[in-house]
């Protein structure tokens, strides 16, 4: 677990100050109509479900009273899912890779503890990533349109 837990930690602060690739990328992934707007719109989405996901679940192993090979399995199929959706339609090869490092590494989690450390570590990237691609989302703009639309 921990050379997983180290290469999702170096991963993070490879992003931390600097726009990864795969966000620089994003809004030239053309959607419905031929815009990127939508596709930008979804990935951030895409990424806070799987963050809140990801608090609630290390929360919950924080708690106790939970067994761990059950939480493992429930959080499995999660990240394996969401590797999948990142890496094809987003085209988020290395979020899809760290995703892939944490769902190896679940294998190797002996405690709640250990459990709550590695997702945690995940979420971090991940809130890191939703951050990037909020920055793509001309949220002003998009306001003043939406109030046009409206009236």
């Amino acid at each position: 677990m921990q050379q997983a837990l180290n290469r999702i930690k170096r991963a993070r602060q490879a992003i931390w100050w600097d726009e990864p690739a795969e966000i620089q990328r994003l809004s030239g992934i053309k959607g419905a109509w031929n815009q990127g707007a939508s596709t930008v719109i979804f990935a951030a989405t895409k990424l806070a479900t799987l963050i809140t996901f990801l608090n609630h679940m290390r929360n919950v192993a924080r708690q106790g009273g939970v067994d761990l090979e059950t939480i493992k399995a429930v959080t499995r199929p999660y990240l394996q899912f969401h590797a999948g959706v990142y890496g094809n339609f987003y085209q988020f090869s290395e979020t899809e890779q760290v995703l892939r490092w944490a769902e190896t590494a679940l294998g190797d989690v002996e405690s709640l503890e250990d459990y709550a450390t590695l997702i945690g570590e995940l979420a971090v990237y991940l809130n890191r990533m939703d951050y990037w691609a909020d920055t793509k989302i001309p949220w002003a703009k998009f306001g003043q349109v939406f109030e046009q639309e409206l009236s």
